[in-house]
């Protein structure tokens, strides 16, 4: 019995390990991959590992990573040893002279156009033999599986770059860390001319080109760039080689690729003439397409030229089989404003096409002189669409609007104002801000002394979706450093950055809402004690639900300016419009509620040379829509006098007093009396002049011999008179 329990105890032991044998051996059949590869993301950056298996008797000497949903790779970095070049929009390709042995791993760190690539890859020997492959999607951001450094442990370190004929230097070098140059076509063949494209090197630098230890051609920089073309050795041997772009001084670049071999094709070339196709008018963010002909299959430089001829952007495309080439590309918002020649060369000819990089405005606007004296005039003048009213305000330092008019356009597009500014106008800084339809531009003038730019930011739109890039346009003091900060719905910073103007006080910035939830948010730019701030939503959407909308009155004269106040559902996009009795839109502009349902509009005016009747607001919101009718009257039926404040009560000494009105008649001139008392004293008076459709406004400052009191504002013309009561502190 002890005998049988025996074998029976050593059959199951045969049983047992036969088991284990059988799984351990199915276990290693079923790893396809001798490569395994970890990924971490943080936001537009994916760093990959890529580690050997340590049972794998190959080293990984080449890596191709191809990114997927039309992404686009922007910059990479790797391990020293490792080299890299875009063979397409979407395809890296990397080598090496220091392979990954088994039980290495090396690190690549890739930035695209996407928060969260689909990445596939491929890991190849140095036969090409493909030891894994796979695809890694970064769905959510990590840390990767780094044991120890890049240069893991065992990896051999590489001084300076492989195979780089002679020795690096110090001393004045011709090549930076940010230099770099690639070979068109990238897989040459023996005997062919190829072109090659180097940038962010030193001015008038005296570079040698190699290919391994051979050296084929010497050039010199323009600038920190070039443009050389040159001949492969009939003798080249094909497969794997490296380019070397070498300074005096030993440094160098490298360029990996492989010689392809020469094919023999029977090929009719068409005779096709190189030419270009572009617009001559640019905008900041534009999209523009450079096309024309060339011979086809041919590789095609594209260059960007300034203004002092100096090379602003380089790009390649080829001519299809028909002979044709179109490179569509988006002009920088940052780019300064000026003209520009792009040049297209096959490597044999070149043929070239001027543009100019304009400003969006549709009109020009300037001060007769930067600085007034104060009891002096100014002139502000400037061309625009023709016949379209242009409407004019000033504000003083304060920021308190002194002046506000409507100017008519002539047929020849030119117009001008005269400003009268007060004997006591405050010094400093005024701001003039004219509109003609939904375009606005600014000028400043000082009064007493220079005017200084102020800061001023608009945004492009004022709503956004996820997938956009919200533009802010910033004004201020030229070359002047800003500090930007985005604030979300709750108050909190959610982005920072340093901003610097250009020369002409203008920059274009944009930055990334990907992470953003929908609300409101503001973006705050600040300078010292100076500040500037403009609201800009975030996936809000319109279908309000009911909306309510209200103004101060619901009569108002020509010229008169309109206070808009709603309510509605919290977070969401509501326009409105203001259409005259014909029909005509006169202004129509987006706005939104605030998490409390509110919303407000106070740039709407009713114009000066406007048509009398019912007018009617609309405010919409997707299919959620209300309207109220106004009642417009012209001031020429009796003139009419206001202050600019309610209730007006002002301070003797310091405050200055706007008095408008209309119905004056046209070009008349208009006496403006200070009266005290039921027995009328005149205390002061001056006289102005009337517009050509009847208004007026004018300026006064309180002296301080002013007692405190009651006064009568009165205002007489040919029409008649009007008064109004102003409280005097």
């Amino acid at each position: 019995m002890m005998y049988m329990s025996i074998r029976a105890i050593l059959l199951l032991v045969l049983l047992v390990s036969s088991s284990f044998t059988s799984l351990f051996f199915t276990e290693a059949h079923a790893v396809i991959n001798l490569v395994t590869v970890t990924a971490s993301s943080n936001d537009m950056t994916t760093t990959l590992q890529f580690t050997n298996h340590a049972g794998d008797i190959s080293d990984i000497s080449s890596v191709i990573l191809q990114i997927g949903q039309g992404g686009n790779f922007k910059s990479f970095k790797t391990d020293s040893g490792w080299f890299g070049i875009k063979s397409s929009v979407n395809t890296l390709t990397f080598t090496s002279t220091n392979p990954i042995k088994a039980g290495q791993s090396a690190n690549f760190i890739i930035k695209t156009d996407q928060s969260n690539p689909d990445i596939t890859w491929k890991a190849l020997d140095v036969k090409n033999n493909e030891l894994g492959s796979g695809e890694i999607g970064t769905s959510s951001p990590g840390t990767p599986s780094s044991p120890g450094t890049p240069s893991s442990p065992g990896t051999p370190s590489s001084p300076g770059t492989p195979s780089s004929p002679g020795t690096p230097s110090t001393n004045n070098p011709g090549i930076s860390d940010s230099s770099s140059f690639r070979i068109i076509p990238s897989t040459p063949s023996p005997g062919i001319n190829v072109r090659v494209v180097g940038q962010s090197f030193s001015s008038n630098a005296n570079l040698d080109l190699y290919i391994g230890n051979n050296k084929i051609d010497s050039f010199t920089t323009n600038n920190g760039n070039f443009i050389v073309t040159t001949k492969i050795p009939d003798d080249q041997p094909t497969g794997s080689v490296s380019f070397f772009v070498k300074d005096q001084n030993g440094n160098s670049k490298i360029f990996s690729t492989i010689i392809q071999p020469v094919h023999q094709r029977a090929i009719n070339i068409l005779n096709v003439p190189l030419t270009i196709v572009a617009d001559s008018i640019y905008h900041r963010g534009d999209s523009k397409t450079i096309s024309g002909t060339a011979t086809p299959g041919s590789t095609l430089t594209i260059t960007v030229l300034d203004s002092n001829n100096k090379t602003t952007t380089t790009f390649t495309t080829s001519a299809d089989k028909t002979g044709h080439y179109s490179y569509t590309t988006i002009v920088p918002i940052d780019t300064p404003f000026g003209e520009y020649t792009v040049v297209v060369s096959d490597g044999k000819n070149k043929v070239s096409k001027a543009h100019n990089i304009v400003t969006t405005h549709q009109f020009l606007l300037s001060t007769s002189q930067q600085e007034v004296d104060p009891g002096k005039t100014i002139i502000i003048n400037g061309t625009s669409i023709a016949n379209q009213p242009i409407a004019f305000r000033i504000n003083d330092p304060a920021g308190n609007q002194i002046f506000a008019k409507d100017v008519n356009v002539t047929s020849d597009g030119k117009f001008a104002i005269a400003y009268p500014v007060d004997v006591g106008a405050t010094k400093g800084t005024y701001i003039v801000t004219s509109s003609q339809g939904i375009d606005e531009v600014t000028v400043y003038f000082g009064v007493g002394e220079l005017p200084v730019p102020q800061l001023k930011l608009t945004m492009d739109k004022l709503n956004y979706q996820n997938s956009e890039k919200p533009i802010i346009n910033i004004s201020g003091p030229s070359t002047s450093t800003l500090n930007l900060v985005i604030v979300d719905p709750s108050g909190k910073q959610k982005f920072s950055d340093i901003v610097l103007l250009g020369p002409d006080g203008f920059v274009g910035y944009s930055f990334n809402v990907t992470s953003y939830t929908p609300g409101i948010y503001s973006a705050v730019i600040t300078r010292g004690n100076d500040k500037a701030a403009a609201n800009f939503a975030i996936g809000l959407q319109t279908g309000c639900g009911q909306i309510t909308m209200k103004t101060v009155k619901d009569t108002y004269l020509l010229g008169d300016s309109i206070i808009i106040l709603g309510k509605s559902n919290p977070n969401c996009i509501i326009r409105v419009t203001l259409t005259d009795p014909n029909g005509v839109i006169v202004k129509s502009e987006q706005t939104f509620t605030d998490k409390t349902g509110i919303f407000s509009a106070v740039d709407f005016r009713i114009p000066s040379d406007g048509t009398t009747g019912t007018w009617q607001l609309d405010a919409t919101s997707g299919i959620n829509h209300t309207s109220l009718p106004l009642i417009i009257k012209s001031g020429h039926e009796g003139i009419s006098v206001k202050l600019d404040r309610i209730p007006p009560i002002y301070v003797r000494g310091n405050d200055i007093v706007t008095i408008s009105g209309t119905g004056a008649g046209n070009d008349a001139n208009v006496i403006i009396n200070v009266l005290l008392g039921t027995n009328s004293t005149q205390i002061t008076s001056f006289n102005i002049s009337s517009t050509n459709v009847g208004d007026f406004s004018t300026v006064w400052k309180i002296p301080i011999s002013f007692n405190p009191g009651s006064y009568t504002i009165q205002v007489k013309s040919a029409k008649g008179q009007a008064t109004t009561n102003i409280i005097i502190q």
